[in-house]
C-alpha cells in the first residue's frame, strides 16, 4: 500500500471521528437539556432540595446540618464552598480542608457524590456544615446551589469573605499549603476586591474556577447574585466551561479592579529572574523538565520559537539567557498554566494545586507525573511520610489514563473533551 493510499483512506476516517466526536458532544448537551427542563432535579426543583444534610453529631467544630439561616452571630465571618467528587475524604480533600479551616474558613462541604459514612464521620471536625449534593450541573451546578443557600439563609449578606473551590485538583501539603494560608491572609487583611489561583488566556481571558476568595463588593454585587440566579446547571462539559468559568468572569469579575490572581507568568518570570541574578542563570533542563512533553508538537513539526530556544538550549546542557526566559512565559500565556506551568508553579510559587487531568489530557506521561509530584511533596513536606500522597495521586493518575486509554471509548472521550494529547501553542496562532 503506498503512502499516498494511506493518506487517501485515513482522510475520511479522520474526518468520520470528528464528526461522530460532535455527535457525542451534541448528545450529551440534549441530555442534559432534558434533565435539567424536565429531570426531578432540575428546573422545577429548589436549590435547598438537591442537599441532603450528612448527618453528623453536635459539637465543636462539627457540621451544623440544618438549613436554619440563624443570626448574625450564627455566621461565620469567613465561609468556604467546597465543591468534591469522591465517596471517600481523600488525602488531598483532607489537607485542602485542614489548609482552609488553618487560614480560618468555616467550611460548607457539598459532595456531587455520596459520601461514605466513615468519611462523613471525618469531616466533623473540618467543616461548618456538609452535604452529598444531587449531581446536576457538575461543580458549576454545586457553586450555584451553595452560594443561593447561603443567600437565602442570609449567611451571605453577613460574612466577610466568601471562599469557592473544587477538589479537581491535588492539593500538596506542607511548605506549599503554608504559603496559601499565608497568601489568604493577607489577602484578607488588603484592600483587594477577589483573589485567584490562576488566570487564562485561551478563548477569552478569565480566571479558571477552582479557587476563588472574594469580599462583599463582589458576592454582594447585582452581576454576581443575578449570575448564580440565571445559571442554568447543565451537566454538560462545554456549557460548565463557556456559559460557568468563561461567563462568570467576564459577566462578574472582570468589572473589579482591584484582583489579585496568586500563580501567573510574571510571578514566576520574577522568580526565575531571582534566581537568575542568585545563580548567574537558570539551566534549561531544570526549567523544561517540569514541562509537558514536546513530542507531539515536534511530530506535528508545530514547534514555535519559544518551545525552540527552550529545546535547543535544553539539549545543549546550557542556561537560558535573560531573554530566553521570556519564552517560558510566553508559552504559559499562549496555553493552558495549569498544564504548562503543572510544575512550575508549584515548585518556584509554592502552588499547592496540581491539575488531575494532566496524563488523560496528555500533557505529561505518567512517569513524568508522578515523578514530580513526588519530588514536588518532598519539597514542601519538611518532615514525614510522604508515601501516601504519592500513592494515592498515582493511584488517581492510572484509574483516570492517558489519551490512549480512550481510542475504544470515543463517546467517553468527548464527554471528557479528551482530544488526542498535548501540543504546545505557538504565539497568537
Amino acid at each position: 500500500m503506498t503512502d499516498s493510499f494511506k493518506k487517501v483512506v485515513k482522510a475520511p476516517l479522520g474526518l468520520w471521528k470528528k464528526i461522530k466526536i460532535k455527535i457525542f458532544i451534541l448528545t450529551d448537551y440534549v441530555q442534559a437539556l432534558i434533565d435539567y427542563w424536565l429531570g426531578p432535579y432540575g428546573l422545577r426543583c429548589p436549590p435547598e432540595r438537591r442537599f441532603q444534610p450528612l448527618s453528623l453529631e453536635t459539637g465543636a467544630g462539627s457540621t451544623m446540618a440544618s438549613g436554619a439561616s440563624g443570626t448574625a452571630a450564627d455566621t461565620p465571618e469567613r465561609i468556604a464552598l467546597f465543591i468534591a467528587y469522591s465517596r471517600r475524604l481523600t488525602l488531598s480533600n483532607r489537607a485542602y480542608l485542614e489548609a482552609l479551616k488553618e487560614a480560618g474558613f468555616a467550611v460548607v462541604y457539598i459532595n456531587n457524590e455520596r459520601t461514605d459514612p466513615d468519611a462523613a464521620a471525618s469531616l466533623q471536625t473540618l467543616c461548618w456544615r456538609a452535604y452529598d449534593h444531587h449531581n446536576i450541573g457538575r461543580d458549576f451546578g454545586g457553586f450555584r446551589d451553595g452560594v443561593l443557600l447561603l443567600h437565602n439563609e442570609g449567611h451571605l449578606d453577613r460574612c466577610k469573605v466568601l471562599c469557592i473551590a473544587n477538589d479537581s485538583m491535588q492539593f500538596i501539603p506542607g511548605r506549599n499549603a503554608q504559603a496559601l494560608i499565608t497568601a489568604l491572609h493577607a489577602f484578607v487583611a488588603s484592600e483587594k476586591q477577589a483573589l485567584f489561583s490562576h488566570i487564562s488566556h485561551q478563548i477569552q481571558t478569565h480566571y479558571q474556577s477552582y479557587f476563588q476568595v472574594l469580599k462583599p463588593d463582589v458576592f454582594l454585587s447585582r452581576p454576581f447574585l443575578k449570575f448564580w440566579t440565571n445559571y442554568k446547571p447543565l451537566s454538560h462539559r462545554g456549557h460548565c466551561i463557556y456559559n460557568g468559568e468563561i461567563a462568570l468572569s467576564q459577566q462578574v469579575y472582570r468589572r473589579f479592579t482591584a484582583v489579585d490572581t496568586l500563580y501567573t507568568s510574571d510571578k514566576l518570570q520574577e522568580a526565575l529572574e531571582s534566581h537568575f541574578r542568585s545563580e548567574g542563570g537558570v539551566p534549561a533542563e531544570e526549567v523544561f523538565r517540569l514541562m509537558p512533553s514536546p513530542a507531539r508538537t515536534s511530530q506535528r513539526r508545530k514547534i514555535g520559537y519559544s518551545l525552540q530556544q527552550l529545546m535547543l538550549q535544553s539539549d545543549q546542557h546550557e542556561k537560558l539567557t535573560g531573554a530566553q526566559l521570556y519564552s517560558i512565559a510566553d508559552l504559559i500565556e499562549n496555553g493552558n498554566p495549569s498544564h504548562i506551568a503543572a510544575f512550575l508553579y508549584p515548585f518556584h510559587l509554592h502552588c499547592p494545586f496540581v491539575k488531575h487531568d494532566l496524563c488523560t489530557a496528555g500533557s505529561y506521561t505518567m512517569a513524568q507525573a508522578i515523578s514530580l509530584f513526588r519530588e514536588v511533596v518532598r519539597h514542601s513536606v519538611a518532615a514525614g511520610d510522604i508515601d501516601p500522597y504519592v500513592e494515592e495521586f498515582r493511584d488517581l493518575m492510572y484509574r483516570r489514563g492517558v489519551p490512549l486509554s480512550y481510542n475504544n471509548r470515543l463517546r467517553e472521550a468527548a464527554i471528557k473533551g479528551i482530544t488526542g494529547t498535548f501540543v504546545y501553542p505557538s504565539t497568537y496562532e
